[in-house]
């Protein structure tokens, strides 16, 4: 994109946070933790904002239009309907990307869902606190992994990352940047470039590849 919805944030000296998302294996609510994104087990990824609201910048209507022209004018350019909310494309179509929520009050909170990580990795090309590279796949159905160590997250010992290849139970993700980075799920394994903050929740390596491991 020419310009991304965090670009603007920055213009507006807005600072940004990773919004409170749910849906973990425990049903805890998530807290905001810094920037980043979330994957679902089935590989949804979402990604949110929250700004401390200034009103003597902007109002609310002008900061819901800027973000849904955004995203509409995304979804137009990848041949998409012109729309930034799923209930208004066309029948059995699913958005690239599409504003998932949106509220106001001292802060504003965005929630954006993507079609699939090439969407992701489009709409945030010009955000340098995005992820540069982004892989979702199940365990069961990965031809193979690098011949590298991954981490337990339980007790640290290490297995080969072939070793998890065909197990049904596990998803994997790859994520090149340091980004923050929140599964639904628990973490199970990652490796060694990846520092672990919580039973769902890692920041990624802004050298190489990084690799979590999730069920």
């Amino acid at each position: 994109m020419k310009r991304s919805i965090r670009t603007c944030a920055v213009c507006l000296t807005l600072v940004l946070l990773l919004s409170a998302l749910t849906g973990c294996s425990s049903g805890r609510a998530f807290e905001p933790t810094g920037n980043g994104l979330y994957v679902s087990r089935d590989g949804v990824i979402s990604t949110a904002f929250i700004v401390d609201v200034d009103e003597s910048y902007y109002s609310e209507e002008d900061m819901r239009t800027f973000c849904e022209t955004e995203v509409s004018e995304f979804n137009a350019s990848q041949g998409a309907s012109a729309t930034a909310y799923q209930d208004n494309a066309a029948e059995d179509e699913t958005l690239p990307v599409a504003i998932e929520s949106f509220t106001y009050g001292d802060q504003a909170q965005l929630i954006l869902t993507y079609a699939s990580t090439d969407a992701y990795l489009a709409f945030n090309a010009d955000d340098p606190a995005s992820a540069t590279a982004l892989m979702y796949a199940e365990a069961q159905n990965t031809v193979g992994m690098p011949e590298i160590s991954l981490v337990s997250v339980e007790d640290g010992s290490r297995v080969a990352a072939g070793s998890v290849v065909g197990d049904d139970r596990l998803k994997i993700l790859m994520v090149e940047g340091a980004v923050n980075v929140q599964v639904q799920g628990r973490l199970v394994y990652t490796s060694e470039n990846v520092t672990v903050t919580g039973e769902d929740t890692a920041t990624t390596s802004a050298d190489g590849s990084s690799y979590l491991v999730f069920r």
